[in-house]
């Protein structure tokens, strides 16, 4: 008997009736994940293709793109240069970064940098950010502290910092951050709470939501395609409501504006964007990705730089958006002109343009399975009863306790008396769930 044989009878010796059990429990859980992956594909391209958007980056199998020649797509590619601000005299000393002394003399280097203009300031700011946690911090990118990491975690300890220092020295442009619902999404029925919204300010009033973003704490499949939808959608919103308010608009302008979204996943980032490029055909573009450096070769390789050119074309795109609002409350063209060769206004109906946000309502709750952001749970098909997943607004009664739209002024009444919920319900449902919440702390103090 060949030892291969003898390996073979051993191994079916040892199987016992647990272990086949247990297998049995394992390949279920495996094929339910699939299952449910292969679903939130089928339901990300299905609902892109109801609301007449393409998503030309995604180019996988049963995909919108798939079979479409490259000559094709090219026509829909934007041409989105990257401008390149880093500061070359500091960030040549990270490609010779290999250990600890290299890192201690760079992040000295950019200590005692004096910058000449503000974003030198801001870039020598980051610059620092980055690599003191590296140097003083190291154990914030082990394997083990970033599977403890929930959501706010990467929120507060990585990327929070560096969007509030680049983006938020802009008065116009106001990052809010927590699960918050725009109005213009809520005024069609949308009630998608997104991770980071960046409001576009005029007179300290709000214009326009500028930018989306959504932070997951690692990559699955199944939260990539979720966010990307929930993104989208919400774009696709803010895009029509953009436009709707622009008084003076040509048709050659209107595809050239553009808004950015941002899909953060653990320490990885990537923009992409929405956009008109006909009448009724909305495109969803890739266009830069970047990365919070996690090791010292990360650093060495450009990661650093490249982050900090993603926030430059975040910044970019944000800037055009709020250009193209100022230009487009006034006439550009001559009215002494139109008079001499008579001609008329280059106005367009927006009507011919645009569709609507198509939602169905009723699969809101399809995400409440969605990752899992307890500490102690690495599935990213829990079904942890203690896990909180916001998502989506499900509460019935319309309430919006997490709402902080800077320009929703509506009160707690106004709220209630829309669907009809009184007070005391209210108050009735609150004691209900501080009882529950009683309960379950008892629960885990026994356990």
């Amino acid at each position: 008997m060949s030892k291969r044989s003898r390996r073979v009878l051993e191994e079916l010796s040892s199987v016992s009736e647990a272990k086949l059990l247990l297998q049995a429990a394992v390949d279920r859980q495996t094929f339910a994940r699939l299952q449910k992956e292969a679903e939130e594909i089928v339901k990300y391209f299905d609902d892109l293709t109801a609301n007449d958007i393409l998503d030309i980056t995604i180019s996988s199998k049963d995909s919108q793109i798939e079979g479409v020649e490259e000559a094709d797509l090219k026509l829909l590619r934007s041409n989105n240069a990257i401008d390149n601000v880093n500061i070359q005299k500091l960030s040549k000393n990270f490609k010779s970064i290999y250990n600890g002394s290299k890192l201690a003399s760079a992040l000295n280097s950019c200590e005692n940098y004096k910058p000449n203009t503000l974003m030198e300031n801001i870039v020598v700011r980051i610059y620092v950010f980055v690599l003191r946690i590296h140097h003083e911090k190291p154990w914030y990118f082990s394997s083990e502290s970033l599977k403890r990491y929930s959501e706010f975690d990467f929120q507060m300890k990585f990327w929070g910092y560096m969007f509030e220092t680049y983006l938020g020295r802009n008065r116009h442009i106001v990052l809010q951050w927590g699960d918050t619902m725009s109005n213009t999404c809520k005024k069609v029925g949308l009630r998608f709470k997104l991770d980071l919204r960046l409001l576009i300010l005029k007179d300290d009033e709000s214009i326009s939501d500028g930018a989306t973003g959504e932070v997951a704490r690692k990559a699955t499949k199944r939260k990539f395609y979720n966010d990307r939808l929930k993104s989208v959608l919400a774009s696709k919103c803010h895009l029509n409501a953009f436009l709707e308010s622009l008084l003076h608009i040509s048709e050659e302008e209107i595809v050239n504006v553009v808004f950015p979204l941002v899909q953060i996943m653990g320490l990885e980032a990537r923009i992409f964007s929405l956009r008109l490029t006909g009448k009724k055909i909305y495109v969803v573009e890739d266009l830069y990705s970047f990365n919070f450096p996690r090791t010292l070769g990360q650093i060495k390789a450009g990661d650093l730089e490249s982050l900090i050119n993603g926030f430059a074309l975040i910044e970019k795109m944000v800037k055009d958006l709020e250009r193209k609002f100022n230009d487009g409350q006034s006439e550009q063209g001559s009215a002494m002109n139109r008079i001499i060769n008579e001609t008329k206004r280059n106005t367009c109906t927006m009507k011919e343009w645009l569709t609507p946000v198509i939602w169905d309502k009723n699969e809101k709750d399809t995400s409440q399975d969605d990752t899992c952001d307890d500490d102690t749970c690495d599935d990213d098909t829990c079904e942890n009863d203690t896990c909180d997943n916001d998502t989506y607004d499900n509460n019935s009664n319309g309430n919006d306790s997490n709402d902080n739209d800077s320009n929703d002024n509506d009160s707690s009444d106004d709220d209630s008396s829309d669907d009809g919920s009184s007070d005391d319900d209210s108050s009735d449902n609150n004691d209900t769930n501080e009882e529950d919440n009683d309960t379950n702390e008892e629960d885990n103090d026994q356990q």
